[in-house]
C-alpha cells in the first residue's frame, strides 16, 4: 500500500466529506497503532496494513466526482461488517497498549 494514496484519500475527504474523512482518519490511527505495536496487533489478529494492498489510487487528472466515487467504493469495501479492517478499527482498544495510549489522549 502506498501511503501517498492513503494521504490523498484524507486530503480529498477533509474538504467536504466529514463521514468519509472520519472513517479514513480512524483507519490512519489504526495503522499508526499497528506500526508501533506490531506484535501486539498481530497476536490479537487485528492487522490493518495487510488488507490495504489493493487500495485504488487517485490522480490529479481525475474529476472530483471520480475521486469521490473511488473513495466511496473503498469505504464501502472496508466498512463492510465482515471486513477485517472494520473489525480491527472497531476493536483495537481491546489491546492493552492501544487502550493506554487512547486513555492518555482523552
Amino acid at each position: 500500500m502506498s501511503l501517498v494514496v492513503f494521504e490523498r484519500y484524507l486530503e480529498f475527504t477533509a474538504k467536504k466529506h466529514n463521514s468519509l474523512y472520519s472513517f479514513f482518519w480512524s483507519l490512519c490511527n489504526g495503522i499508526i497503532y499497528e506500526l508501533y505495536f506490531k506484535n501486539e496487533v498481530a497476536i490479537a489478529g487485528k492487522q490493518i496494513l495487510k488488507h490495504l494492498d489493493n487500495l485504488k489510487p487517485l490522480n490529479d487528472d481525475m474529476s472530483d466526482e471520480r475521486k469521490l466515487s473511488i473513495i466511496q467504493s473503498e469505504f464501502e469495501r472496508f466498512y463492510n461488517p465482515n471486513h477485517p479492517v472494520r473489525f480491527a478499527i472497531e476493536t483495537l482498544d481491546s489491546i492493552e497498549e492501544v487502550r493506554i495510549v487512547k486513555e492518555a489522549f482523552k
